[in-house]
């Protein structure tokens, strides 16, 4: 009978925003979460019962109008193999699905108590951490499938970035990133029409080229080229999509912030970078 069971390709830790779950890739690709961990995920403490015909990170009553279809249908798991070892999880989407469950039964005043309200806030830091198509993306990054098994899945995930219209300008590079640019170069305080042509060469290589190994900026260069070899129509972060595209600029902004504060100079930022990246060896940006 387990010989009909589908087998996984790959499993291992993933992580999401603030937590670590265990993780497992089938065969055909699909992304399984493992089902003891769904409590962990959300925040909820193994504590009680459902009262409910529904697992019990769900089982509340309350959430019951919230439950839509498609998460029943998931919620119903996934046995494979995994080794010799039968294993029970759920589809990825599963977590998304289950987010959106407490987010809308927040807006709704439906909540009861101060630990459903904080599963929602949980669930809220979760979903900033992946769309839909995100999740399993970030699981397909993590475990390594898309170099070994699915050639399709790099432009899955850089394509999750993205969005196929250009956005309305937001302002999304804060006055203390340019102050600090300025700091580091030893220039006095520069404005938006005064600033020098390699501060867009510097967030090209350490706000965006960091993405997908750089896989998002060639897209980027793509949808938004340069109009005479000299300017863009847009912002790249126009393209960027809100769930994840944005989401990933803005860490990776502060972060770089973080670093301008504590940097002396332009060596020092460099070697602070390096040791935020995990790099050692990184081309200096800076040498003439």
């Amino acid at each position: 009978m387990n010989e009909k069971l589908p087998k996984a390709w790959g499993a291992g830790p993933v992580r999401f925003a603030n937590i670590e779950l265990d993780c497992y890739i089938l065969e055909d690709g699909t992304p399984i979460l493992n089902k003891g961990k769904m409590m962990k995920a959300i925040g909820r403490a193994w504590k009680g019962s459902s009262r409910t015909d529904l697992p019990n990170f769900i089982g509340a009553k309350n959430l019951l109008p919230y439950v839509k279809d498609e998460l029943r249908e998931r919620l119903n798991g996934i046995n494979f193999l995994y080794g010799n070892q039968v294993i029970s999880g759920y589809h990825a989407d599963v977590l998304v699905l289950v987010c959106n469950v407490y987010l809308e039964a927040r807006e709704a005043h439906a909540l009861k108590g101060k630990p459903q309200l904080r599963i929602a806030q949980q669930c809220e830091i979760l979903l900033r951490s992946f769309a839909k198509v995100g999740i399993t993306a970030l699981i397909y990054e993590q475990l390594g499938y898309e170099r070994f098994k699915n050639p399709e899945a790099l432009r899955i995930l850089v394509e999750s970035y993205l969005v196929d219209e250009v956005r309305e300008y937001s302002k999304e590079f804060p006055d203390e990133f340019f102050q600090q640019l300025d700091k580091i170069y030893g220039h006095e305080r520069t404005t938006s029409r005064n600033r020098p042509l390699y501060y867009a060469k510097f967030i090209r290589k350490y706000i965006y080229d960091p993405f997908e190994r750089g896989e998002v900026l060639k897209r980027l260069d793509e949808k938004n080229p340069l109009i005479n070899k000299k300017y863009r129509k847009h912002r790249f972060h126009s393209w960027l999509s809100t769930d994840l595209g944005l989401q990933k600029l803005r860490s990776q902004v502060w972060q770089v912030v973080a670093i301008l504060k504590t940097s002396s100079g332009k060596r020092t930022f460099e070697s602070g970078y390096n040791r935020m990246m995990g790099q050692s060896n990184q081309r200096d940006l800076f040498e003439e």
